[in-house]
């Protein structure tokens, strides 16, 4: 479909008595995006999957339950979670969530849980070597590791995961987030063109993939001359959502000619790091039909993310804290990410369920 009008979420801050009425219908459309997505509680289990002469990989899981959750917060993500509880139901489909650089598999807990919510398995792999913990595999290596992660973790869920009859069988879908959005494409049939990413970055040498020698490192490897195969796809895969994707500058109409399942794009429209007009918008064009696009005005790059922004963040770290935490005045990144939940979910039922 056609790319949408911008959308604008913001805070209500004026309290000029001739905005009264605007002003309530912002907090009435507020109070019906909170209504929880379903009732299911939420189950959680963490793996550690061993994997020959590698690092093992951790994987996060999220899944619909019968059983009870406590009344405060028992995870890392200040979740109340029914820790290693029963799966209920049957026939679920997976999402797969993959992180941007330097996350890990709670970055995107609200999206996990939303879509666990609302009847998904989600399953969210640290990508070992690309974590805030473990930044040692360079360029070329996690570019190439994460969409094997991402298989690798499809494999442990459908094979050998003691809950895996509950599984709705050839039912997989990914959420990508930065580089996870890379890796998505990657995933679904997509082939980087790191010779356009060099050209881009002698005309723009300043866009944050350029600068910090991410397109120089790569182009400099020996992934310009792997064949197609190399770089991930996973024909498993049925439908992808992809937000301020990662290298977007790489790819044209013919990187994307592989790509045959429906694909959900998100982007901010004040993205400093994977600025929109090059990154996004490529994509959306070259997708065209194949796509539904979201371009969300007055939203960055990590406004896609929902941290645990504390006070003590703040003061200890204050610029962790701008980066991760602040967005520009009168976005409402709460709103936001229950509206992309929210579309989510539709698009996963949709793709997925139907």
């Amino acid at each position: 479909m056609p790319p949408q009008q911008p959308m604008k979420i913001t805070a209500a801050t004026d309290s000029s008595p001739r905005l009264f009425w605007q002003i309530l219908l912002q907090l009435l459309t507020l109070a019906l995006l909170s209504v929880p997505l379903s009732t299911y509680a939420t189950g959680f289990s963490l793996l550690a999957v061993e994997l020959p002469e590698e690092k093992p990989l951790q994987i996060g899981i999220w899944y619909p339950t019968d059983s009870p959750v406590p009344e405060n917060p028992n995870s890392p993500f200040g979740q109340a979670l029914a820790l290693n509880a029963p799966i209920k139901g049957k026939d679920r489909p997976l999402i797969l969530i993959s992180h941007g650089y330097g996350g890990w598999l709670g970055s995107h807990a609200n999206t996990a849980l939303a879509l666990a919510q609302a009847g998904f398995v989600v399953a969210a792999p640290s990508h070992s070597g690309n974590t805030f913990g473990d930044m040692s595999s360079p360029s070329p290596q996690w570019v190439l590791d994460r969409p094997r992660h991402i298989s690798q973790t499809i494999d442990q869920l459908t094979k050998h995961w003691p809950q895996r009859e509950a599984l709705r069988d050839g039912k997989v879908g990914i959420f990508g987030f930065s580089a996870g959005g890379l890796t998505a494409l990657n995933l679904i049939g997509a082939l980087p063109n790191l010779d356009r990413a060099a050209s881009h970055c002698e005309s723009v040498p300043e866009e944050f993939a350029c600068k910090e020698g991410l397109v120089a490192s790569l182009a400099k490897s020996d992934l310009p001359q792997l064949p197609p195969a190399a770089w991930g796809a996973d024909r498993r895969i049925g439908a992808a959502a992809i937000a301020a994707p990662g290298l977007g500058i790489a790819f044209d109409a013919n990187a994307l000619a592989g790509i045959e399942v429906p694909v959900q794009l998100w982007s901010g429209l004040e993205d400093k790091r994977v600025p929109h007009n090059s990154n996004a918008q490529p994509i959306a064009d070259a997708l065209d039909e194949r796509a539904e696009f979201h371009w969300i005005e007055d939203a960055g790059h990590f406004s896609f993310l929902l941290p645990r922004c504390r006070p003590a963040l703040k003061q200890s770290e204050p610029d962790t804290w701008e980066l991760l935490c602040v967005d520009k005045p009168g976005f409402d990144r709460q709103a936001f990410h229950q509206h992309m939940n929210r579309e989510l979910v539709r698009f996963f039922r949709q793709q997925l369920q139907d």
